[in-house]
Protein backbone atom coordinates (compact mmCIF):
# COMPACT_ATOMS: atom_id res chain seq x y z
CA UNK A 1 0.00 0.00 0.00
CA UNK A 2 3.11 2.71 0.70
CA UNK A 3 3.72 2.21 -2.99
CA UNK A 4 0.24 3.92 -3.90
CA UNK A 5 0.56 5.98 -0.95
CA UNK A 6 3.62 7.62 -2.49
CA UNK A 7 2.49 7.58 -6.08
CA UNK A 8 -1.16 9.10 -5.63
CA UNK A 9 0.11 12.98 -6.13
CA UNK A 10 1.38 12.19 -9.10
CA UNK A 11 -0.99 9.42 -10.22
CA UNK A 12 -3.46 11.41 -12.52
CA UNK A 13 -0.50 13.11 -14.12
CA UNK A 14 1.09 9.86 -15.79
CA UNK A 15 -0.02 9.41 -19.18
CA UNK A 16 0.01 6.16 -19.41
CA UNK A 17 -2.72 5.71 -16.29
CA UNK A 18 -4.76 7.96 -17.78
CA UNK A 19 -4.51 6.03 -21.48
CA UNK A 20 -5.52 2.99 -19.57
CA UNK A 21 -8.37 4.35 -18.14
CA UNK A 22 -9.67 6.01 -21.26
CA UNK A 23 -9.17 2.46 -23.20
CA UNK A 24 -10.38 0.49 -20.09
CA UNK A 25 -13.92 2.76 -19.98
CA UNK A 26 -13.54 2.44 -24.09
CA UNK A 27 -13.85 -0.87 -23.62
CA UNK A 28 -17.00 -1.37 -20.84
CA UNK A 29 -18.62 0.77 -23.24
CA UNK A 30 -18.36 -2.05 -26.03
CA UNK A 31 -19.36 -4.62 -23.34
CA UNK A 32 -22.35 -2.80 -21.88
CA UNK A 33 -23.63 -1.92 -25.10
CA UNK A 34 -23.53 -5.57 -26.01
CA UNK A 35 -25.28 -6.23 -22.91
CA UNK A 36 -28.02 -3.67 -23.75
CA UNK A 37 -27.26 -1.88 -20.32
CA UNK A 38 -26.39 1.63 -19.79
CA UNK A 39 -24.67 3.80 -17.50
CA UNK A 40 -27.27 6.00 -16.92
CA UNK A 41 -28.91 5.83 -13.55
CA UNK A 42 -26.49 3.28 -12.45
CA UNK A 43 -25.14 2.46 -9.17
CA UNK A 44 -21.64 1.38 -9.25
CA UNK A 45 -18.93 -0.27 -7.10
CA UNK A 46 -15.12 0.95 -8.47
CA UNK A 47 -13.13 -1.16 -6.46
CA UNK A 48 -9.42 -0.83 -6.58
CA UNK A 49 -10.81 2.82 -7.76
CA UNK A 50 -6.62 4.74 -7.03
CA UNK A 51 -7.25 8.64 -7.39
CA UNK A 52 -10.64 7.67 -9.33
CA UNK A 53 -9.80 8.16 -13.36
CA UNK A 54 -12.14 5.59 -13.90
CA UNK A 55 -15.33 6.60 -11.37
CA UNK A 56 -14.74 10.51 -13.30
CA UNK A 57 -15.86 8.37 -16.72
CA UNK A 58 -18.60 6.74 -14.87
CA UNK A 59 -19.67 9.92 -12.99
CA UNK A 60 -19.57 11.86 -16.45
CA UNK A 61 -21.71 8.89 -18.29
CA UNK A 62 -24.29 9.26 -16.30
CA UNK A 63 -23.45 6.79 -13.28
CA UNK A 64 -26.14 7.96 -10.37
CA UNK A 65 -24.62 6.29 -7.71
CA UNK A 66 -21.06 5.64 -7.32
CA UNK A 67 -19.03 3.55 -4.36
CA UNK A 68 -15.05 4.00 -4.92
CA UNK A 69 -13.09 1.45 -2.93
CA UNK A 70 -9.23 1.31 -1.83
CA UNK A 71 -7.07 0.73 0.53
CA UNK A 72 -4.67 3.33 -0.31
CA UNK A 73 -5.79 6.71 2.12
CA UNK A 74 -3.47 8.75 0.26
CA UNK A 75 -5.54 7.64 -3.21
CA UNK A 76 -8.66 8.37 -1.93
CA UNK A 77 -7.42 11.65 -0.39
CA UNK A 78 -6.95 12.60 -4.02
CA UNK A 79 -10.22 11.12 -5.11
CA UNK A 80 -12.04 12.90 -2.04
CA UNK A 81 -10.61 16.16 -2.89
CA UNK A 82 -12.63 15.60 -6.46
CA UNK A 83 -15.94 14.65 -5.40
CA UNK A 84 -15.59 18.04 -3.13
CA UNK A 85 -14.27 20.34 -6.12
CA UNK A 86 -16.57 18.75 -8.45
CA UNK A 87 -19.54 18.82 -6.48
CA UNK A 88 -20.68 14.52 -7.40
CA UNK A 89 -23.27 13.83 -4.39
CA UNK A 90 -23.62 10.34 -5.86
CA UNK A 91 -19.60 9.60 -4.81
CA UNK A 92 -18.84 8.18 -2.24
CA UNK A 93 -15.22 6.59 -1.16
CA UNK A 94 -14.59 3.66 0.88
CA UNK A 95 -11.47 2.02 2.12
CA UNK A 96 -14.13 -1.55 2.71
CA UNK A 97 -16.61 -2.90 0.99
CA UNK A 98 -20.43 -1.78 1.33
CA UNK A 99 -23.14 -4.15 2.68
CA UNK A 100 -24.32 -6.92 0.84
CA UNK A 101 -27.68 -5.93 0.23
CA UNK A 102 -26.81 -2.92 -1.76
CA UNK A 103 -28.12 -4.27 -4.84
CA UNK A 104 -25.52 -2.58 -7.61
CA UNK A 105 -25.66 -2.83 -11.19
CA UNK A 106 -22.25 -2.35 -11.83
CA UNK A 107 -18.59 -3.49 -10.68
CA UNK A 108 -15.30 -2.53 -11.82
CA UNK A 109 -12.03 -3.38 -10.73
CA UNK A 110 -9.42 -1.77 -12.71
CA UNK A 111 -5.82 -3.89 -11.97
CA UNK A 112 -6.40 -4.57 -8.79
CA UNK A 113 -7.71 -8.66 -8.57
CA UNK A 114 -4.00 -9.74 -9.38
CA UNK A 115 -2.87 -7.83 -6.12
CA UNK A 116 -5.71 -9.47 -4.00
CA UNK A 117 -4.65 -12.42 -1.31
CA UNK A 118 -7.67 -14.55 -2.11
CA UNK A 119 -8.55 -13.27 -5.53
CA UNK A 120 -11.62 -15.76 -5.69
CA UNK A 121 -12.83 -15.03 -3.03
CA UNK A 122 -13.02 -11.66 -3.06
CA UNK A 123 -14.70 -11.96 -6.56
CA UNK A 124 -17.42 -13.89 -4.58
CA UNK A 125 -17.76 -11.04 -2.09
CA UNK A 126 -18.38 -8.95 -4.89
CA UNK A 127 -20.95 -10.08 -7.00
CA UNK A 128 -22.91 -10.67 -3.73
CA UNK A 129 -22.81 -6.95 -3.85
CA UNK A 130 -24.45 -7.29 -7.22
CA UNK A 131 -28.30 -7.09 -8.38
CA UNK A 132 -29.55 -9.67 -10.34
CA UNK A 133 -28.61 -9.44 -14.08
CA UNK A 134 -26.19 -7.14 -12.38
CA UNK A 135 -22.45 -6.83 -14.08
CA UNK A 136 -19.00 -7.83 -13.19
CA UNK A 137 -16.14 -6.47 -15.23
CA UNK A 138 -12.40 -6.43 -14.20
CA UNK A 139 -9.00 -5.78 -16.28
CA UNK A 140 -5.96 -7.35 -14.94
CA UNK A 141 -2.44 -8.11 -16.68
CA UNK A 142 -2.25 -11.29 -18.20
CA UNK A 143 0.70 -14.01 -16.41
CA UNK A 144 3.01 -15.10 -18.57
CA UNK A 145 4.46 -17.99 -18.12
CA UNK A 146 7.25 -18.05 -15.32
CA UNK A 147 6.29 -14.71 -14.34
CA UNK A 148 4.95 -13.86 -10.52
CA UNK A 149 2.34 -11.09 -11.25
CA UNK A 150 -1.28 -11.06 -13.27
CA UNK A 151 -3.83 -13.55 -13.77
CA UNK A 152 -4.25 -15.91 -16.52
CA UNK A 153 -7.38 -16.35 -18.87
CA UNK A 154 -8.20 -19.85 -16.64
CA UNK A 155 -7.77 -18.15 -13.29
CA UNK A 156 -10.36 -15.60 -14.20
CA UNK A 157 -12.45 -18.20 -15.78
CA UNK A 158 -12.23 -19.79 -13.15
CA UNK A 159 -13.44 -17.13 -10.43
CA UNK A 160 -15.63 -15.91 -12.36
CA UNK A 161 -17.63 -19.35 -12.50
CA UNK A 162 -16.84 -20.00 -8.93
CA UNK A 163 -19.05 -16.93 -8.20
CA UNK A 164 -21.91 -18.31 -10.09
CA UNK A 165 -22.00 -15.81 -12.86
CA UNK A 166 -22.98 -16.30 -16.27
CA UNK A 167 -22.25 -15.46 -19.74
CA UNK A 168 -18.69 -15.27 -18.58
CA UNK A 169 -15.98 -14.04 -21.33
CA UNK A 170 -12.34 -13.05 -21.06
CA UNK A 171 -10.45 -11.85 -23.55
CA UNK A 172 -7.55 -8.65 -24.66
CA UNK A 173 -9.86 -5.73 -23.02
CA UNK A 174 -8.02 -3.32 -25.36
CA UNK A 175 -4.70 -2.79 -26.99
CA UNK A 176 -3.11 0.55 -25.90
CA UNK A 177 0.33 2.09 -26.99
CA UNK A 178 2.21 4.69 -24.57
CA UNK A 179 5.96 5.54 -25.62
CA UNK A 180 6.84 2.20 -27.56
CA UNK A 181 5.14 0.02 -24.34
CA UNK A 182 1.65 -1.76 -25.22
CA UNK A 183 -0.71 -2.40 -22.65
CA UNK A 184 -2.98 -5.51 -23.77
CA UNK A 185 -4.73 -6.10 -20.49
CA UNK A 186 -7.19 -8.98 -19.71
CA UNK A 187 -10.69 -7.84 -19.71
CA UNK A 188 -13.05 -10.74 -17.33
CA UNK A 189 -17.06 -10.20 -17.66
CA UNK A 190 -19.77 -11.96 -15.92
CA UNK A 191 -23.36 -11.52 -15.82
CA UNK A 192 -25.32 -12.20 -12.30
CA UNK A 193 -28.11 -14.12 -13.07
CA UNK A 194 -31.79 -13.15 -12.38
Amino acid sequence: MSDWDASAAEWDQDLAARQYSRAAFASLQEVLAGAQLTLQGAGVIDFGCGTGLLTEQLVEAGAERVIAVDTSPAMLAVLDAKVLDRGWTGVATSSGLPDVDIGCDLIVCSSVCAFLDDYPGAVVELVDRLRPGGLFVQWDWERAKGDEHGLTRDEITQALAAADLVEVDVRVGFESDVDGHVMRPLMGVGLRPE
